[in-house]
């Protein structure tokens, strides 16, 4: 009994242990409701039932399940609690709980951490649709399928009641006004709470956001950003800025191109599995309106457009698209129910945003009406997607252009009018409002979190240069996390600086089939190799970088070479990644074998490598902006000391 008397003595809240029950069936009373231990004894977990539907119509209660980290220091005054919205819609927050506890942890001394599951996710029962689960991408069927399977349910999971739930949580565990946290869909739940519970705030932080109220079905901001963030990555980065033209007219070009003459052929996703992709309008707009979720598409698709339209060399080109559409984003990875209920995406995407079509009307209703709005908008702003048509827009995933997502989604009751979640006049809380937007996001782009700041009365909206969606979880920059902490601890963010100096996205500068045809490095002092062995040693460290870079897009820990090899990675801890190289080929003609050693956390890269006649250290600072790459070693019993910008 000694280590539970302790754990009393911590918390600091009252531990019941019925009878003489062992010290498993342990609970934690907070507020009204016992909790018990979870998380391997390191959090608490309860549910309050809620009913599926407040208005009545369809009977029954649904599970609203959470857990609960207290704070550890119970000797001073409790701070208050802090909660934490994930995104999707669809993905557990309770399962994203590394995430909220690495940013929230240097506050939870006084500060207890709370994370919600919504209905419909993670542990709150939820959305079981087998097609729309596992199958991708998503079409019409499954959609429809998934509607039936809900049947008089399939329009009870909006984001009103969801953040209703979460009010009822909070009287259950009586926590008084919140620090509310969200990312990405996260911030339209969170703004839905402090539209429809205004008073139970203390700090609202919205991270990666988009507006609740007067959200275009259109999406426009999206494509302007896409139009801003490639051109702005060109002429901040060495390798790209001084090309002729702009990387929107080379990307325009191409997507002419494609038009005009697609292409199929076979290429790795980001796990090295081989698979066949056709390069045509929509998939390449698929690529770059996805390319706010990593660096990767920004750092290549230029490159690989000029190889394409400069050298007919469509391997890299047909790369990026298969690392898009294979296992790009992670709503494709996690297939299991308890990280993502794609059903949950669904019903919710078709409940609340809003659409070109009446989704009060019967789906070949809306086919017409959608093919009206279409006509229209054509009429009136052909180039709302520019460089793509609408219809090529249209063309990418249900669930990423989401013009035709909901068109064979059930009707809805009259009691469960779709719509915004929150009342026409609503009046949102007054608590201070942080609005963090990453620069490159073209998810939920700047212009999206501008006007969900316009919203609230005591917002700022914090822009973090080439930055990408949700700036704060995983924050490897150490800026926006801090941003976060500080606002939640004064209700001010203080000095934001640090997020006009995030280092900028260097570019690959050219792809090449041959290290013969690469730009040579600056030699430097000592150095005795002759350009053919210099070109070999600026070749192996773009094949370096090019592995390395591929983290953004490996979920396995196993890859392949742009034109053969293959890598593996696994990570160290504390953000430190160990590369090993097997005759890995970003040239056709230079296999690369070695070790990178990747400190995120520092930015400090140090690769060991060996390449046909020697071998070579290269070294960088991946953090550093203009970083210089430095490489060194032997080639054909020749001394090799060299510069070129990192890659």
């Amino acid at each position: 009994m000694k280590s539970v008397c302790t754990a009393v003595a911590l918390l600091g809240l009252a531990l019941s242990i019925p009878g003489t029950a062992s010290a498993a069936t342990q609970t934690l009373k907070v507020g009204t409701l016992a909790l018990q231990p979870c998380v391997g004894g390191t959090a608490w977990c309860g549910s309050i039932a809620r009913p599926i539907d407040p208005a009545g119509e369809v009977p029954g209660t649904i599970p609203i399940a959470f857990e609960y980290h207290p704070r550890r220091d119970t000797t001073q005054p409790a701070l208050g609690t802090i909660v934490a919205a994930e995104g999707g819609p669809g993905y557990s927050t309770t399962a994203s709980r590394s995430y909220y506890l690495e940013l929230f942890k240097p506050l939870m001394d006084r500060r207890s951490l709370l994370m919600v599951d919504n209905r419909g996710t993670g542990l709150s029962a939820p959305i079981d649709c087998r097609r729309l689960q596992l199958e991708y991408p998503i079409t019409q069927e499954a959609v429809a399928a998934c509607g039936a399977t809900l049947g008089d349910t399939s329009d009870l999971y909006g984001t009103g009641l969801a953040a209703d739930d979460l009010a009822a949580v909070l009287d259950a565990l009586q926590t008084g006004k919140i620090d509310l946290y969200g990312d990405s869909y996260g911030t339209y739940f969170s703004q839905t709470f402090a539209g429809r519970h205004p008073t139970r705030l203390r700090s609202l932080t919205l991270d990666g956001a988009y507006q609740v109220t007067h959200l275009s079905p259109w999406y426009p901001a999206n494509a302007a950003t896409v139009r801003y963030a490639f051109d702005t990555v060109c002429e901040r980065a060495a390798a790209c800025r001084d090309l002729p033209g702009s990387s929107l007219e080379r990307l325009s070009q191409l997507a002419a191109s494609l038009r005009a003459a697609p292409i199929s052929g076979s290429a790795p996703d980001g796990n090295g599995n081989t698979i066949t992709v056709t390069a045509e309008p929509s998939a390449l707009a698929f690529a770059m309106f996805t390319a706010g979720f990593s660096k990767i598409i920004y750092r290549e698709l230029d490159a690989a457009a000029r190889a394409y339209l400069d050298n007919s060399d469509s391997a890299p080109l047909l790369r990026i698209l298969a690392e898009t559409q294979g296992d790009y984003y992670p709503r494709v990875v996690d297939k299991q129910l308890r990280f993502l209920s794609s059903g949950l995406y669904v019903a919710v995407s078709c409940s609340d945003y809003p659409q070109i079509y009446d989704m009060t009307a019967t789906p070949a209703q809306r086919s017409l009406q959608r093919d009206a709005a279409v006509a229209k908008k054509n009429a009136a702003n052909p180039d709302l997607y520019a460089p793509f048509t609408i219809e090529e827009f249209a063309g990418m995933p249900l669930d990423y252009s989401l013009l035709d997502l909901c068109l064979s989604w059930p009707v809805p009751s009259a009691a469960h009018l779709p719509g915004v979640p929150v009342p026409a006049d609503v009046k949102f809380t007054a608590a201070p409002t942080l609005v963090l937007s990453g620069e490159l996001d073209t998810v939920t782009a700047p212009p999206s979190g501008a006007a969900a700041a316009a919203q609230f009365q005591n917002s700022q909206q914090v822009i973090v240069a080439n930055s990408f969606h949700v700036t704060a979880l995983g924050d490897t920059d150490d800026c926006a996390s801090k941003l976060v902490r500080r606002f939640v601890s004064t209700l001010s963010p203080g000095d934001t600086s640090c997020s006009t100096g995030i280092v900028e996205i260097r570019t690959t500068p050219a792809f090449a089939r041959s290290y013969q045809q690469v730009a040579l490095p600056q030699a430097g002092a000592g150095n005795q190799a002759k350009d053919k062995a210099l070109r070999a040693a600026a070749a192996a460290v773009q094949s370096v970088g090019d592995a390395m870079n591929r983290w953004w897009v490996n979920y396995d820990g196993d890859g392949v070479g742009l034109r053969g090899g293959s890598y593996s990675v696994a990570s160290q801890g504390s953000g430190v990644y160990h590369y090993a190289l097997d005759t890995y080929q970003w040239t056709a003609d230079l296999p690369v074998s070695g070790t990178i050693d990747w400190d995120r956390g520092s930015g400090a890269v140090s690769a060991q490598v060996t390449v046909s006649g020697g071998k070579l250290q290269v070294t960088w600072n991946d953090a550093q902006p203009g970083a210089i790459a430095t490489v060194t070693g032997k080639l054909d019993g020749k001394t090799v000391v060299a510069t070129l910008p990192a890659p």
